[in-house]
């Protein structure tokens, strides 16, 4: 019996001491943090604010009439001067109005002319063909200025940045159906210049621009202050406009951008 109880003892001491002199895992150390590559502005003391780029000029156009899209004559992307076409509706009630008003001041014309050289005839007649005459030139005028409300035309040099209409679709009035906007000057607003900052800011200041997207840094200058204040989580906030000194190439309309203006 003795025995017995030995030989299990001396099992579970071994057993023990292998155990405990087994080596235990030790973690791998960490690896050492990369420091990332500086972006950004490099600050010297001025007044910063976060901001957007937008275009110099832009506008939202809808239609001041309900009708059918007609054509769509651009495309995203295309260049159009001030007075091109851009979209037509079909509308074939003023088109008409304008052939009837057309035809109407043709013949007021042949009467007005046919009692002109009259000078045996009394000249109230004559008067009287006169005065119905430019009655039509005016409805003329009036159907013109209708149906060139079926058509959409650039209002300045621009872009076409987005058509929300395709062929075929309906026009409601006031609906946006084209966004245009000058892609070739771009300027950057800032989006959170607080009331206690822009109090610093005037006109003409020297600014430093970078631009995430396109990691650039470039320079402008204070163009615009707003006069009117706008709220962004709670807080009192100025835009302030920037115009650039040299626009950089891919700069494209709300990519974001950090400003630093300098105030002194």
């Amino acid at each position: 019996m003795k025995k017995i109880f030995w030989t299990t003892f001396l099992a579970l001491t071994v057993t023990l001491a292998a155990c405990s002199s087994a080596p235990t895992s030790t973690p791998p150390p960490a690896a050492p943090a990369t420091a990332s590559a500086p972006t950004g502005l490099i600050l010297s003391g001025g007044v910063v604010a976060s901001a957007d780029v937008v275009p110099a000029q832009d506008t939202h156009m809808s239609f001041v009439v309900s009708a059918p899209v007609k054509e769509v004559l651009v495309k995203t992307g295309d260049v159009v001067t001030a007075g091109q076409a851009l979209i037509s509706l079909y509308s074939p009630d003023l088109e008409l109005s304008v052939k009837a008003a057309e035809l109407a001041v043709q013949s007021a014309n042949l009467e007005y002319q046919y009692w002109i050289p009259r000078y045996d005839r009394p000249p109230e007649r004559r008067e009287q063909a006169k005065a119905e005459l430019d009655g039509v030139n005016a409805k003329l005028e009036t159907a013109k200025a209708l149906f060139a409300q079926t058509t959409l035309v650039a209002p300045f040099d621009a872009t076409v940045l987005d058509i929300k209409i395709q062929p075929g679709e309906y026009a409601q009035a006031g609906q946006i159906v084209i966004v245009l906007g000058d892609a070739a000057h771009m300027q950057i607003k800032t989006t959170d210049l607080s009331e206690r900052d822009v109090t610093a800011v005037q006109i003409g200041q020297s600014a430093n621009v970078y631009i995430e997207a396109l990691d650039v840094t470039v320079t402008g200058k204070v163009l615009q202050i707003s006069p009117v204040s706008e709220t962004v989580g709670g807080d009192v906030v100025y835009p302030v406009t920037i115009e650039l000194d040299e626009q950089p190439a891919g700069l494209l309309w709300g990519m974001s951008a950090e400003v630093e203006i300098q105030i002194e």
